[in-house]
């Protein structure tokens, strides 16, 4: 049982509240499932680094280990049951106990949708959310002996606005979105908390890959901010919602995009510049 709000510690940021807690973190190989991993092995809990990707897990379990840390790999894809089942007996096999699950696995397709492929459409629900319930209900008896069980998704802001050219992704993470809060819901009776991470741009290999100078810049200049997120950022966020100190939350949507979803008019009416140029002359 957790304590109730008046024997909560009041210094628990300084407290390592999940140490000893053991995590599977599925998409770990990269990105911001790789900070997940490397985030909550230095704050004392022990990792199990799951990616489709064995080489990526591998390293990033062997850099943890190397920096103190407790991890190991193992070859994940969500899409099937016999790797599912595999992470999750990894877990067991490891640390004798389960107590979060951080899944940041996803299938993503630009595409507009007339142009949408069928199959690749309904791959992408099964990856995004099929998949992901798949993986939490084999979790799921393990999570119940927990003291402290969370699960977290990633999810993303086209599952809630529409975002033209996302195909499947969109309409896919706006389902997880509801499927968490459906669990939330349906699994609280064993005090199992879910909620939903929803990043915002993200400095990636991948990003700077893909996008330009100049897209990178704009983007900039659309957050409040003024800069894109380090995947850090996004494991935080992740990691205390996996906590204890997060206890009394669950069913609900973080959204650290640094105030991105907020600037629907990023050039106030009126002004000629953004508000982060305002304020930089006007300061200066």
């Amino acid at each position: 049982m957790q304590p109730s709000g008046s024997e909560r510690p009041l210094d628990w940021m300084r407290r390592s509240t999940i140490e000893g807690f053991a995590a599977l973190v599925v998409g770990a190989g990269s990105g911001m499932g790789e900070a997940c991993a490397r985030v909550f092995a230095a704050n004392g809990g022990r990792v199990i680094v799951a990616d489709m990707n064995a080489e990526s897990a591998e390293r990033v379990a062997a850099e943890i280990c190397a920096s103190g840390g407790e991890a190991r790999a193992v070859r994940l894809d969500v899409s099937s049951a016999d790797d599912i089942e595999a992470g999750v007996r990894a877990v067991l096999d490891a640390y004798g106990r389960l107590d979060v699950l951080i899944n940041v696995a996803v299938k993503v397709a630009s595409v507009f949708l007339e142009d949408a492929d069928y199959d690749d459409w309904e791959k992408a629900f099964h990856v995004n959310v099929t998949s992901a319930l798949k993986l939490a209900r084999a979790c799921l008896p393990h999570l119940r002996q927990s003291p402290s069980p969370a699960i977290v998704f990633a999810g993303s802001l086209a599952g809630v606005n529409g975002y033209a050219r996302s195909g499947s992704y969109g309409p896919s993470k706006g389902a997880l979105i509801t499927l968490a809060r459906q669990m939330a819901l349906e699994w609280a009776p064993d005090n199992i908390r879910v909620n939903v991470v929803i990043p915002g741009t993200i400095i990636t290999p991948a990003m700077t890959r893909d996008l330009s100078a100049e897209a990178i810049e704009t983007r900039k200049q659309q957050i409040p901010l003024g800069r894109l997120s380090e995947p850090g950022e996004q494991a935080d966020a992740a990691v205390f919602l996996a906590s204890p100190a997060a206890s009394f939350i669950t069913g609900q949507v973080l959204v650290v995009d640094g105030g991105f979803s907020q600037a629907l008019y990023p050039q106030p009416m009126g002004m000629r510049e953004t508000m982060r140029d305002y304020a930089m002359r006007k300061h200066t």
